[in-house]
């Protein structure tokens, strides 16, 4: 139902678009149900450690072991991909990422180690991205990528709008653990459209790390770095932060709410910005995005009320998108232009953003030790203004003007 939903609705926004449309079609629909499923309990994960008796250096200890474990794991993701395909590395993630959940479930009733909650974390999600790219930018439209990904953007974001909505209700009105169960649900949902059509690249590919010219992608590691910083910031320290500081009673449902009114404004946004990209004017939507990012961190450690925290976080979304959808189309490009090291390159920038977040969540754990623990947090946006504006080192061809 959801499938014919979407090609009546999807499919003549695609006119270019001869062939490939159920495979993109299918990505759309998995990665809504995805981010569905996500999004109920994802962006909790970190509130929930917290509400469950870890402190906050303690939720960044876990943090850090999470992305210092993310570098071997998309290392491993490359060749696993390579083998099975990436529908199939996505399903393999989701089942993970499940039982990640069942760990997370019985958590206080089993005290299970926090550096394997971490390890399984990480591995269903390191493995899910650099499959889930893998795919989307092997059926792209080269010409109009921009749209479609404006367009994958608008799914996610709205599988991810009512999730933490979602998530928050059952969680307040309910119990933390019925929402874990939900999102089991929905996930297991998710992975019914990966299977209507079949592997978009060959199977039982031979990847090796040898011969790729890493040191030809410097600028994206540092663009990737940068941003991998921004996402563990605004995804993670950001709802951390607002928990821990500002919404300390009814947490789930009230900031499940503001997310997700923030998430569905920026819907909006998404379509408009990937026509820019499209017309070579993503490299000018980069620049003012980055600037008025940069900007944001700035005001985040002044932010004490409900008020501020929802305008903070709605503004924050489409300026998000403004820097991060650029830098995804020229990533993606790039990709396309590395013959036999696709893979490769998508695992080696999936890297570069694990080492940035590491980097981060590792010096917040350690200044935990010498200083107030939401102090730290609300502190540690000012440095990020300028971390902010290291995407404008990018030199990507796809974003330079005609």
């Amino acid at each position: 139902m959801f499938k014919k939903f979407l090609h009546s609705f999807a499919r003549r926004r695609h006119p270019w678009r001869a062939m490939q449309f159920d495979e993109l079609a299918e990505i759309y629909t998995s990665m809504s149900l995805r981010s569905f499923g996500f999004g109920i309990i994802g962006i909790f994960v970190p509130i929930y450690l917290y509400k469950n008796g870890i402190d906050l250096q303690g939720v960044f200890w876990f943090l850090s072991w999470v992305f210092l474990l993310r570098i071997p794991v998309a290392y491993v993701s490359a060749f696993v991909i390579g083998r099975i395909g990436p529908k199939h590395s996505i399903a393999l993630s989701t089942v993970l990422f499940i039982l990640f959940l069942s760990l997370l479930l019985t958590f206080t009733a089993v005290g299970w180690p926090l550096i394997f909650l971490a390890l399984m974390f990480t591995v269903s999600n390191g493995l899910f991205f650099i499959a889930y790219d893998t795919d989307f930018s092997k059926v792209k439209n080269s010409e109009h990528g921009g749209k479609e990904l404006g367009w994958l953007l608008i799914f996610e974001k709205g599988g991810s709008a009512i999730g933490p909505f979602v998530g928050g209700v059952f969680a307040s009105v309910f119990a933390p653990e019925l929402t874990i169960v939900f999102a089991i649900t929905v996930l297991i949902i998710s992975l019914i459209p990966l299977f209507l059509t079949n592997e978009p690249v060959k199977l039982h590919q031979h990847i090796s790390f040898r011969g790729f010219k890493w040191r030809n992608h410097v600028r994206e590691g540092l663009v990737m770095s940068s941003l991998g910083i921004d996402k563990a910031a605004s995804l993670m320290t950001w709802p951390l932060f607002i928990a821990a500081a500002i919404l300390t009673e009814d947490t789930y449902v009230k900031l499940g709410s503001i997310i997700a009114v923030s998430v569905g404004l920026s819907l909006f946004s998404a379509r408009m910005f990937g026509s820019f990209i499209d017309s070579k004017k993503g490299a000018n939507l980069l620049k003012y995005s980055a600037v008025m990012n940069a900007f944001l961190y700035m005001v985040r450690p002044f932010v004490g009320s409900v008020g501020s925290v929802l305008v903070v976080t709605t503004v924050n979304e489409p300026v998000m998108l403004g820097y991060r959808m650029p830098v995804i189309k020229g990533l993606f490009d790039v990709a396309d232009s590395e013959k036999g090291y696709r893979i490769v390159y998508l695992a080696w920038i999936e890297m570069a953003g694990a080492a940035g977040k590491l980097l981060y969540c590792t010096a917040v754990y350690l200044l935990c030790f010498l200083y107030n623990d939401i102090a730290v947090l609300r502190w540690s946006f000012m440095p990020l203004s300028l971390v902010a504006l290291v995407v404008l080192v990018q030199r990507f061809p796809a974003l330079k003007k005609t």
